[in-house]
């Protein structure tokens, strides 16, 4: 284990040295003969393509999809004109591998596209001759700023603002964003983002507009991203005129000289150079911004967070995240209530630093609950102390929808007619365990096992739902609803917990290999757990099976029995009517279902399948679709009692065969004679009784021998009458 966390981390610290050597050859000096680039840029910039004679109508999300439905792709520029907004007809596509890059410029150079058959070559720059390049640097007059990118810092954001897009909509307004990036340390957000925008213009707009703006309660302070070796030259100069005027550099942090830049382009043939500038300014941006997302060690994201933070902000204390001493949970909140509104109603017991309404994951609608922070945790005490509590009602008694008035007579916990309830936030361990127990009791009064529905459903904000095709997404809305629709209409319906559900499977897979898939499932997800990729079943799925679960797991053990009870794929025939596969007159319908032994078995197969990607004959990929399964309660119970009369009927017929080969082997019966005695007439009968039974087994002897002479007689003559006929 040690050996495998240092190989991997060697891996990340090359990757980070591919990825500065790669910067630093995309920035290059802006002497006449610095052409030359290391290897390793080499092969960084090979991970992007060049992409010409694009129509007219393609934009940054057409290109991306246009490529990725080949290969993974993880960025997508579209060059446009800076003063028509509109395409100049080419564009850059980066991929996670170079491989996939020169397999995609291989595959797709010459594709048609609305007409067009575009050119794909892989992004390089062009370099010139020594003299060329003396005579086409062109000569700055003196004091006059190279043009530096146009990356801004953006510290004191809200907790609010989680993804980079949330952060990329707040500049938009001032102009095409290329770049937004929220560093985090092992999930958690460090409160300070970077983004790159297009033009120095819009830059400077962003950061007067923006910056000492307050969002979501907070100042938000936006700078320009500098290095530390520049932040340190900037604060000498902080008392002249001229240093607001200059332009400062972009952020890179490895490199010794922040003010280096590259100045390639300017003069000479147009359309070469326009395309050679947008090509540098492309990896620089873009290589820097992978360099952003490229795992940093604990250490290194420290540092980083350092060079972040102003020294002003160094000197004052940081709130701890797991305080939660000023922030209240709210429950009972109206379906409708936003973030403003919730602020502006606690608002009347103190500032409040921030609230937010709970959406739910699935169905991703409010909740009913949320949360408001105040600044002051005195504030927050107030407001929980004059909280009204929930009386809790009789045993057996209904609870009333109505309001109860009297509960809240001053009416400053109602909002929208419903009575809030406040209670202290906790951490996000404890609200863990608080929810799962809260979930196990619900569960526990869900005969049904609705709960059970919502196992499959892929959220729009999950990674493997922008790999969904349009057709994916539909069918799988298309199976929630008929789902919810059926439990509504049948209460004689529940979920299984065990069997599930299979859809969308490649025609080609019969019962065998889905039962093979079933058990590599199981595998895959402990796999993925213990490589971090996914996370664990909690107690609370796994207590599902029941307390005898481990009793029944050690049981299946010892018989040898796997942990697929049965694996099976629905066929039809031509006429569309079900057959056997056995028959094999059929063709696969291209569903089926898994039944496991157990629960968490069954739950680890789901994960690990749902969505799982299997290619057909015909080389098409298809993603799975896979639930628990709806079952009737009357026909399981139906089928449950069929297998138990079944059981014992077979029970019942093993004693009788048991019981007939003891009666086959069975000695005589052998009657003891009674011991002495001093005398009478008893020793007498019972010496005559011993004789007449003796004297009756010996009869019945006799007749069992002289039947079997008979038959064997009669069979002789048989045989002679046959085989005189033949003669004859």
């Amino acid at each position: 284990m040690p050996a495998a966390m240092g190989s991997q981390k060697n891996d990340r610290k090359r990757q980070r040295s591919e990825v500065e050597d790669a910067v630093a050859a995309a920035i290059e000096s802006q002497e006449p003969g610095a052409v030359q680039t290391t290897k390793r840029a080499r092969v960084e910039e090979r991970r992007s393509l060049f992409v010409r004679s694009l129509p007219p109508s393609a934009t940054n999300e057409s290109l991306a999809e246009f490529f990725s439905q080949h290969f993974p792709v993880k960025h997508a520029v579209v060059v446009l004109d800076q003063n028509t907004k509109q395409s100049r007809g080419y564009g850059f596509v980066t991929f996670a591998d170079a491989e996939d890059a020169s397999e995609a410029q291989k595959a797709l150079d010459k594709a048609a596209w609305d007409g067009r058959r575009i050119r794909v070559d892989l992004a390089e720059r062009r370099h010139r001759n020594t003299a060329d390049d003396a005579e086409d640097v062109p000569h700055t007059k003196p004091g006059r700023p190279v043009p530096q990118p146009t990356k801004l810092i953006v510290r004191n954001l809200p907790w609010t603002i989680k993804t980079s897009e949330q952060l990329s909509h707040l500049f938009r307004s001032y102009g095409k964003v290329r770049f937004a990036d929220l560093p985090n340390n092992k999930g958690k957000l460090k409160g300070f983002g970077f983004v790159t925008l297009r033009g120095r213009k819009n830059a400077e707009k962003a950061l007067e507009g923006i910056n000492g703006k307050e969002i979501d309660g907070r100042t938000v302070a936006v700078d320009w991203a500098v290095d530390k070796a520049t932040w340190d030259q900037q604060q000498e100069k902080e008392q002249e005129k001229e240093a607001s005027d200059e332009p400062i550099a972009q952020e890179d942090p490895e490199s010794d000289d922040g003010s280096e830049s590259s100045a390639v382009g300017t003069t000479g043939k147009p359309v070469d150079d326009e395309l050679n500038a947008d090509l540098e300014n492309f990896m620089k941006n873009h290589l820097q911004n992978l360099e952003d997302e490229d795992e940093e060690d604990e250490d290194e994201d420290d540092s980083d967070e350092d060079k972040a933070t102003t020294k002003e902000a160094e000197k004052k204390p940081q709130r701890k995240t797991t305080d939660n001493s000023s922030t209240l949970f709210i429950r009972n909140l109206p379906f409708t209530s936003t973030d403003e509104q919730l602020k502006g109603f606690f608002e009347t017991f103190g500032r409040v630093r921030y609230a937010r309404v709970v959406f739910d994951k699935v169905t991703e609608k409010p909740a009913g609950t949320g949360f408001v922070c105040f600044f002051k945790e005195s504030d927050a005490k107030e407001c929980i102390k004059g909280a009204p509590r929930p009386t809790p009602a009789a045993a057996g008694a209904k609870q009333s929808l109505l309001l109860d008035e009297n509960a809240d007579p001053s009416g400053k916990y109602t909002l929208d007619g419903r009575l809030l309830q406040v209670a202290q936030a906790v951490n996000k361990e404890e609200a863990t365990n608080l929810a799962e127990s809260s979930l196990a009791k619900r569960q526990e009064k869900d005969k049904r096992r609705l709960y059970l529905l919502a196992e499959g459903a892929i959220s729009s904000g999950s990674p493997l739902y922008n790999l969904l095709s349009d057709q994916e997404v539909r069918m799988r809305q298309a199976s929630a609803a008929q789902r919810r629709k059926l439990v509504q209409s049948n209460p004689s319906l529940h979920v299984s917990l065990t069997r599930l559900a299979i859809r969308n499977l490649p025609r080609n897979i019969g019962s065998k290999e889905l039962k093979e898939l079933a058990r590599k499932a199981v595998v895959g997800f402990a796999q993925d757990v213990k490589e971090g990729r996914r996370q664990p079943l909690s107690k609370e799925e796994n207590a599902r099976d029941g307390k005898d679960a481990r009793e029944k797991e050690r049981e299946r053990k010892l018989k040898g029995k796997g942990i697929v009870r049965q694996a099976k794929i629905v066929f039809e025939s031509n006429q569309g009517s079900k057959v056997t596969e056995k028959s094999g007159a059929g063709k696969s319908r291209g569903y089926g279902f898994i039944e496991y032994v157990s629960h968490h078995w069954a739950l680890m197969g789901l994960r690990y399948l749902n969505g799982h990607q299997l290619e057909g004959d015909n080389g098409r990929k298809h993603r799975l679709i896979v639930e628990f399964s709806i079952e009737n309660a009357q026909v399981v119970q139906r089928r449950r009692v069929a297998e138990e009369k079944s059981a014992q009927g077979n029970r019942h017929k093993g004693a009788n065969a048991t019981e007939a080969a003891n009666n086959k082997v069975k000695e005589p019966e052998v009657v003891e004679q009674p011991t002495k005695r001093a005398r009478g007439k008893g020793q007498r009968g019972n010496k005559v009784k011993g004789q007449m039974r003796g004297g009756e087994e010996s009869k019945d002897a006799e007749k069992q021998e002289d039947m079997k002479h008979r038959l064997i007689a009669r069979t002789r003559l048989m045989r002679k009458k046959k085989a005189n006929a033949r003669k004859g």
